[in-house]
């Protein structure tokens, strides 16, 4: 038994309305760019100048940065700007090129949900609050990790699996913040029996993404283990993101001992799913399908200990992606609230009021909760292993 994929007719968006989110977005871009963040000027902007100062290609011949070097690249790229325009919004503009790749992403995954006015509403998505806030204020480049992991979804959906694979390799070689897709990409692999030879595909780009650096004497040793590195920055359980252990941190509660069980936890959630869609999942329709990964961030991001404020911004991309494509109004319910817990995870750490991003671990966890009730909700034949068409 299959599931079908019936929608309500989708009303073609407004040009007023069109036009009025784009100026409202380059409105609030112009608005915060010019802001300085303090990981901007200690971090990046001395990254920067170190490449300036030692050359595009011969800076990458000793370790620098704490950042994998694709994003490092894109730095290197940037450098004939130097002088023409602020170092701070050098590193912006770099941050805006990301979302303009997700923009992209997600015209290209709409196209595949087969939703009308894809263009318009991809470039509605620059407009989006969280993703302005993560590049034009806060100068940071999340979305440049979310672009390819978008792309690995929709080939997913498209059935092209070494695509996928390729595409994931890509998203991991950027930020290490794509382990949270993991689960999805694995349930598939296994639903679907993809040889085992073509999972190979995922590392391959990964080392190819790096090889840049190493050819120009970056240390390989150095190479491979820079995310375990990031993971041993802070030792917080959560640092401003909107989960259930930014609560329990808001309250008082910051050990070692916690954090060990929010990994178990953690672990057992993401185990549960795997096991659960690589039963089902071939089954689903694109958007199920769509469902399905958009639950793998929310799980992942809201019990893993040490998540940050930004690790949400693949769940907001996701949920608007699922809104506009089922065109249910459940789904815009989602998507509202992934963005009203993520914004207030930023606004928490902007302001430095943790207790913000607290608050936003509710709208967070109804969100998870909605995405998740008609996945495991029984079919109307009492089929445990079939979810409920949407």
């Amino acid at each position: 038994m299959f599931q079908t994929d019936i929608r309500t007719p989708q009303p073609t968006m407004r040009p007023a309305v069109f036009a009025a989110i784009l100026i409202s977005g380059l409105y609030w871009h112009i608005a915060m760019v010019p802001i300085v963040t303090t990981d901007v000027f200690n971090d990046y902007i001395p990254w920067f100048n170190h490449i300036v100062s030692t050359g595009p290609v011969a800076a990458f011949a000793q370790p620098f940065g704490a950042y994998s070097p694709p994003y490092l690249y894109l730095l290197a790229l940037a450098t004939p700007l130097k002088g023409l325009i602020a170092d701070g919004i050098i590193i912006k503009l770099v941050g805006l090129l990301g979302n303009i790749a997700a923009a992209a992403a997600m015209w290209r995954l709409l196209r595949a949900l087969k939703v009308y006015d894809s263009a318009r509403i991809a470039l509605c998505v620059l407009a989006l609050p969280s993703l302005m806030i993560n590049a034009a204020m806060l100068g940071q480049s999340d979305a440049m990790y979310a672009a390819p992991v978008i792309m690995a979804i929709t080939a997913a959906i498209e059935r092209r699996h070494k695509s996928m694979l390729a595409w994931c390799g890509v998203a991991l070689a950027i930020k290490m913040q794509t382990v949270l897709i993991g689960p999805f990409i694995l349930a598939l692999l296994i639903a679907r029996r993809v040889p085992f030879r073509d999972w190979l595909i995922s590392p391959a780009l990964y080392g190819l993404m790096l090889m840049p650096a190493w050819l120009a004497g970056w240390p390989a040793h150095d190479l491979v283990t820079v995310y375990f590195r990031q993971a041993d920055t802070f030792h917080d359980i959560a640092r401003n993101a909107p989960n259930i252990w930014m609560v329990a941190r808001t309250c008082g509660f910051n050990s070692d001992a916690l954090a060990g069980l929010a990994m178990v936890i953690a672990i057992g959630a993401i185990c549960a799913y795997v096991a659960r869609f690589s039963a089902t999942m071939r089954h689903f329709t694109p958007v199920m399908l769509l469902r399905v990964a958009l639950l793998a961030p929310l799980i992942g991001a809201g019990l893993l200990p040490r998540m940050h404020e930004r690790y949400f911004l693949l769940a907001d991309l996701l949920a608007i992606a699922l809104a506009v494509s089922s065109r249910e109004r459940g789904d815009w319910r989602i998507a509202v609230h992934v963005q009203l817990g993520s914004i207030l995870g930023l606004f928490g750490y902007g302001a430095g009021w943790p207790w913000l991003a607290a608050l936003g671990a509710i709208p967070m966890l109804i969100a998870t909760w909605r995405v998740l009730l008609p996945l495991i909700q029984p079919a109307a034949n009492d089929n445990p292993l079939l979810a409920r068409s949407i």
